[in-house]
């Protein structure tokens, strides 16, 4: 299966993208511009807001949505991040409208209902509490807390105090505000007919919408250097090193491939020094993450509780020799993974579909346009981003008992 640039249409302000794929399955995206970046005064309202969009609308309450969605038969699920809240439905190509209807639905017409509301914030006070008692998640929200000045620093889910304070008024305003089909993108990926996307997008979505969409809150780097965090229910060390980079589209790729030599993978130079080397550790992660005016690469590791400093001080020398530059062979390697990663994506109807939205929401590359550039990218470019890193701002934080 070949990646290739998705249709674009308009229906009144609404963007809507169309990839056809032959088989008789379909993926639809639905991205709205309004993740956690965009929180304001209320930390988790983004990801509250996208659990409540399974609560009960004007025409089906909580019960009969999820019903109507399985009698769908297909997959149906939100997700919420930085920079956008996410909803995705693969159904039967005959099921399109109605899975169309039914994620409109979710977005002009829910109700946040009062009970439900309670109910949630129960919910998502148990899924922090979940995540806090994770370390590797634990070490990263402290790390990107202290790294970004701004809304950008909180956590996704917000704080258990802030999602306490929340308010059912406070959601439906950022629902009203924020979910404006001037602020969406929709994907539809798989075999069903342009026609039929055409008229369901016509009966479904508004032509119109009286606003305009949120321009982001700017992003501020904070803290940099070392920050030592314990905890005694921790049995281990833990490290996140987070470095920023420049947000522009080949910057990032360039980041990204130097990643995948110097990263976690089992022919990577971290693990072959931390895991196969050394035997520090076993958990190990390597990647670049970015939104439409940052970017970041990160690092994360483990090692036992007595070891953390020489952990980091083996992560520091791997990268710092690591600016003598790659070889052929890394490169060649690298180049390969990045291949097979675009191959398992065409692949997948879903992926694509909300690979097209999420680009377009935040007005990166498409997926064609970032394939040509991986394959343009030279060793010497790659080298340069990985040097550049090392001299970027940068912090590391240490989490042990």
């Amino acid at each position: 299966m070949r990646l290739r640039e998705p249709r674009r249409l308009r229906r009144g302000a609404l963007t809507l993208l169309y990839d056809p794929v032959p088989g008789p399955l379909t993926a639809i995206a639905l991205v709205v511009r309004a993740g956690s970046r965009f929180d304001g005064a209320h930390p988790g309202i983004a990801h509250m807001a996208e659990h409540m969009l399974f609560q009960g609308t004007r025409r089906f309450d909580q019960a009969t949505l999820n019903r109507r969605a399985g009698e769908l038969g297909g997959e149906h699920d939100a997700d919420t991040g930085y920079e956008d809240i996410t909803l995705h439905f693969e159904v039967f190509n005959d099921d399109v409208e109605e899975a169309l209807t039914l994620l409109a639905e979710q977005c002009f017409r829910s109700t946040v209902p009062a009970d439900r509301f309670a109910k949630e914030q129960r919910v998502v006070i148990d899924e922090i509490r979940g995540r806090q008692e994770d370390p590797g998640n634990y070490v990263h929200e402290q790390a990107w807390a202290h790294f970004f000045d701004s809304t950008l620093g909180h956590p996704v889910c917000g704080t258990i105090a802030s999602v306490r304070r929340m308010t059912r008024e406070a959601v439906r305003s950022f629902i009203a505000r924020h979910f404006s089909i001037a602020n969406m993108v929709v994907a539809v990926v798989g075999g069903v007919s342009l026609g039929t996307v055409r008229r369901a997008c016509r009966r479904t979505f508004p032509s119109r919408s009286h606003l305009r969409p949120p321009r982001p809150p700017r992003t501020r780097n904070g803290a940099t250097g070392l920050v030592r965090l314990r905890r005694a229910d921790f049995p281990q060390a833990y490290l996140v090193r987070l470095t920023a980079t420049p947000p522009t589209p080949r910057d990032v790729l360039a980041l990204s491939m130097a990643v995948e030599i110097v990263g976690a993978d089992p022919d990577a130079r971290l693990f072959q020094e931390i895991r196969e080397r050394l035997g520090l550790g076993y958990d190990l992660s390597a990647s670049v993450e970015q939104g439409s005016d940052w970017a970041v690469a990160i690092i994360s590791a483990s090692a036992a509780r007595d070891d953390d400093r020489r952990l980091r001080e083996t992560v520091e020398r791997t990268c710092r020799e690591a600016a003598a530059g790659f070889t052929a062979e890394e490169f060649r390697r690298a180049r390969k993974k990045v291949r097979y990663r675009f191959a398992r994506l065409a692949d997948s109807r879903l992926d694509r579909a909300l690979s097209h939205a999420t680009r377009e929401a935040c007005a990166q590359p498409s997926l064609v346009a970032t394939q040509r550039m991986l394959a343009s990218l030279r060793a010497a470019e790659v080298e340069t981003a990985w040097r550049a890193a090392l001299a970027a701002p940068t912090l590391t934080t240490i989490l042990r008992s």
